[in-house]
């Protein structure tokens, strides 16, 4: 083998070790073709209402009563589908106050995942990926649902 022959394995060699370096540092998106979050629109009942399905892709999630008149509770779906059932006033349920509430000192009318639900345990896991459910304490709210 010459010394130019050699040269050029040598440089092949190299350009492909770089090109397989960087292809492990790259990360894809959880949200393939998406560089911003999905935003939908929901109007949450006074009887239990699918918020969010679950998305095994979703890397964050932002849920938030933008209604001025009523409260909204939600919950999360379980692993298995079921529905933690949420209750106005009821355990395992998190409160989004109404908009208007914020006057009033009461300002938290957005979940934010996995930034506002942090521990969980082995039986429990706390899952940015989870479904959430919702209910009001009356009529109807809108909630804006925001996936990352």
């Amino acid at each position: 083998m010459t010394f130019r022959q050699r040269l050029a394995l040598s440089f092949a060699a190299t350009v492909l070790a770089a090109v397989f370096a960087a292809a492990l540092v790259v990360s894809v998106p959880a949200q393939v073709g998406a560089n911003l979050p999905f935003v939908t629109g929901v109007t949450v009942q006074n009887s239990v209402t699918t918020i969010v399905a679950a998305n095994p892709s979703r890397r964050g999630l932002k849920i938030c009563n933008v209604g001025a008149t009523n409260d909204v509770w939600i919950a999360p779906v379980n692993t298995s589908g079921t529905t933690v059932a949420p209750a106005a006033l009821g355990a395992g349920s998190f409160l989004l106050s109404r908009s208007s509430a914020a006057g009033a000192n009461v300002v938290v009318n957005c979940l934010n995942t996995p930034a506002d639900v942090t521990g969980g345990s082995a039986t429990t896991p706390t899952v940015v990926t989870a479904g959430f459910a919702g209910i009001t304490n009356a009529a109807t709210s809108p909630v804006t649902v925001w996936e990352y």
